[in-house]
């Protein structure tokens, strides 16, 4: 049985179980939190001596905490949100009249919303400090439960699970073939499908849900993607196209900045559409900083709207 455990659980402790916990594997929490391997089994020993019972069950591909360990991760959570909390309004206090958002961003916001935002800020994002990480929705969806960021922004897919987090729809994300400016198929009278497919697609990797779209649509249109270029990179995507005569189905706002340079342009080739809904995803009320960020988002995509690189939520 467990005793005192306000004088024996450390932080160390709580990042390792809530570590393990959205990681699922000791390998990859011990890469999470820069530690060795060995490190870590010998703090999960210490927690488990601590609690007095054994709190990860181990399985041939990684770790699942057991009952205890669930009950333990919730609590470890709590505590490590109001730790973040209470290190962010200290920054705050710091800085004056800085407000302070961690964002999680999707790849298409990290690459396409949020650098056009920044770009066109306006005065009331100067008391405004944003800390962007960027990852897939299955990293950022823990991580925002666990505290470590304070929103999400990009497309929102529907949840695996119920999560009790807010989900508000701000834009939809349509997908549409792109290529350069000086691509050869914009000296064609029209453009049809079979010019496309002489030259060679750049697609997201297979890993990605943006894949999944892309794979849809490029199906609806009867293009062959067996000889396409896969890669988890967008910056490597953006250079092949810009230096070669690729051609990629990509959401438009993904490649915003190259649309607006005249550096990119949309080809025009009718493409299915389908409700892809994006915004942000929230733990309970906003905050101060968190209302600024909706207010700078809001202003952003209405610009967008007018450029047709996105389309409206309603």
């Amino acid at each position: 049985m467990a005793h005192y455990l306000e004088q024996r659980l450390k932080i160390r402790h709580l990042r390792v179980i809530d570590a393990l916990e959205q990681h699922k594997s000791l390998l990859r929490a011990s890469r999470a939190l820069r530690v060795s391997q060995p490190a870590l089994s010998r703090t999960l020993q210490e927690v488990e001596e601590i609690v007095g019972a054994e709190i990860f069950e181990r399985h041939p591909r990684g770790v699942r905490p057991n009952a205890t360990g669930a009950l333990l991760t919730a609590g470890a959570r709590k505590l490590l949100t109001t730790i973040r909390e209470l290190e962010a309004q200290l920054d705050q206090l710091s800085d004056g009249q800085k407000r302070t958002i961690r964002v999680g961003a999707l790849p298409v916001a990290a690459h396409g919303l949020l650098p056009a935002l920044l770009a066109n800020a306006g005065e009331q994002a100067a008391g405004l400090a944003i800390s962007v990480i960027e990852g897939k929705t299955d990293q950022m969806i823990p991580a925002l439960l666990s505290g470590e960021i304070d929103i999400i922004v990009g497309r929102l897919y529907p949840p695996s699970q119920p999560d009790d987090l807010v989900r508000r729809v701000l834009y939809d994300e349509p997908i549409s073939l792109v290529a350069r400016s000086d691509h050869p198929l914009f000296d064609l009278p029209a453009v049809t499908v079979a010019d496309v497919q002489r030259y060679t697609l750049v697609l997201p990797s297979v890993s990605t849900l943006m894949e999944r779209d892309v794979r849809e649509i490029l199906e609806q249109l009867g293009l062959e993607t067996d000889a396409a270029v896969q890669s988890t990179s967008v910056g490597f995507m953006r250079e092949l196209l810009l230096s070669g005569t690729f051609v990629s189905a990509v959401p438009r706002i993904l490649v915003a900045g190259d649309l607006a340079r005249d550096t990119m342009r949309i080809l025009p080739v009718a493409v299915p559409s389908a409700p892809r809904p994006a915004g942000i995803i929230h733990r309970g009320p906003l905050g101060d900083a968190g209302k600024l960020l909706l207010a700078e988002l809001q202003r952003e995509i209405a610009r967008l709207e007018e450029s047709d690189i996105v389309e409206s939520a309603d």
